[in-house]
């Protein structure tokens, strides 16, 4: 029933021909019958297999192809692999052991505490290999100390990694909370505030906003605004304006604040992105269909900046400048962006746009009284030949604008 080994044998295709295989072995195994019929009858027993799968191995080639030699002389070991062969002798009634060397070392004479030996028992014989070192084995406690080892450095690796991915990932969330400058100086411990002489500051928030809450579920307020607001932050993302917050419904960016610049391009920057933002408000949908209508208002001036709160920071704006931001946008109309006179004339002395700006005339404004108030409807890019002045901020630093150069270039 078991798996039969014939050989070595040597095979020619005839008797004076030379050997097609030095080194053969024969393996057979029986195969067991599927159904009575398959059954084979000799004299009056049932042998209740139908046939054997024969192999013929070449042993030498398999040998050779498996580096079995090689693979042991790498790691400095020794081997021999030998087969037992016991015959029945019908004249002396007992077996006849023979030790066929087939592979590895004939002198195989390690003390047996230096190496491991493994035996394959099959019907007609009994195959083993023995491996070891002249040496002998490493101590038995050496693998699982390795393995200890390694496992232990894994786990200090992992738990490196997951501190070193955690703190960037405050890193970079504070990069996106922080300017760069500021988050420099929180690093240092140091109080953040700056002193800007011209920024220019929007605000923008949604019409009927408390009754379309009132209307709608919690979740789908949240919806929507995020829906709506993640579109305007790639706007804001590609005019260069910084985000200073949302609050409810209510969206704050400025221009030339942090990053500074000249008063005339931080108004250019805002306007266009409050634009943009009109615009993208009125073809833009919810996913459940909902429109979303705002009013935006511009102001520029000196204002202060700086970094409030140690433990959720938050880089914000301060002055009277940002107060008349809010008020223009609170005193704008329905999709319309409202400015006051010193940011007109900010836009009015852009050297890249024209920008079509309507006088609104005067406007109650709390704590102003009338102010002269502007509408912004829009902007078109002047020509190249009439961009006559190139503008270079070079050395900004903490504490002022940098060094300005104006070129002419007709």
């Amino acid at each position: 029933d078991d798996v039969v080994i014939a050989g070595p044998l040597t095979l020619r295709q005839c008797s004076d021909c030379d050997p097609t295989v030095q080194t053969a072995f024969i393996a057979r195994m029986a195969i067991d019958a599927l159904s009575e019929k398959q059954v084979i009858h000799i004299d009056g027993i049932d042998y209740k297999k139908w046939g054997f799968a024969v192999a013929l191995i070449n042993f030498a080639e398999l040998v050779d192809r498996s580096e079995i030699g090689e693979r042991f002389a790498i790691r400095g070991l020794r081997y021999q692999l030998t087969r037992t062969d016991k015959n029945y002798n019908a004249e002396t009634k007992e077996f006849d052991v023979k030790v066929n060397m087939l592979a590895g070392d004939e002198d195989f004479d390690l003390d047996e505490n230096f190496y491991v030996s493994i035996d394959l028992d099959t019907t007609n014989n009994l195959w083993n290999i023995k491996v070891g070192n002249d040496n002998g084995f490493v101590p038995s406690w050496k693998n699982g100390a390795v393995a200890a080892t390694v496992t232990g450095a894994l786990l200090l690796s992992f738990m490196f990694m997951i501190i070193c991915i955690e703190n960037q990932i405050r890193h970079d969330l504070l990069r996106e909370m922080l300017p760069p400058k500021a988050l420099r100086k929180i690093k240092k411990g140091q109080t953040c505030v700056e002193k800007y002489n011209v920024a220019t500051v929007f605000f923008s928030d949604i019409v009927g906003y408390t009754a379309m809450s009132a209307e709608m579920s919690a979740i789908q307020v949240m919806k929507m605004l995020n829906e709506f607001y993640t579109e305007v932050d790639k706007i804001a993302t590609k005019h260069k304006v910084c985000k200073i917050q949302t609050i409810g419904d209510a969206y704050m960016v400025t221009g030339g604040v942090p990053d500074r610049c000249l008063g005339p391009e931080g108004a250019k920057k805002v306007a266009l992105f409050a634009i943009e933002t009109i615009e993208l408000a009125k073809d833009f949908r919810t996913s459940d269909g909902a429109k979303v209508i705002i009013r935006g208002g511009i102001n520029s001036g000196p204002l202060v900046a700086g970094v409030v709160g140690t433990k959720r920071p938050q880089y914000t704006v301060f002055g009277d400048t940002v107060n008349n931001a809010a008020r223009m946008e609170s005193t704008s109309e329905k999709m319309r962006i409202q400015c006051t006179d010193i940011t007109y004339r900010l836009l009015r002395d852009s050297a890249t746009h024209v920008f079509d700006i309507e006088s609104r005339g005067g406007v109650e404004v709390k704590g102003n009284g009338i102010m002269n108030t502007w509408f912004i409807n829009g902007a078109t890019e002047k020509s190249k030949k009439h961009q006559s002045t190139l503008i270079e901020i070079e050395g900004s630093t903490d504490d002022n604008c940098g060094d300005i150069h104006l070129y002419d270039d007709l």
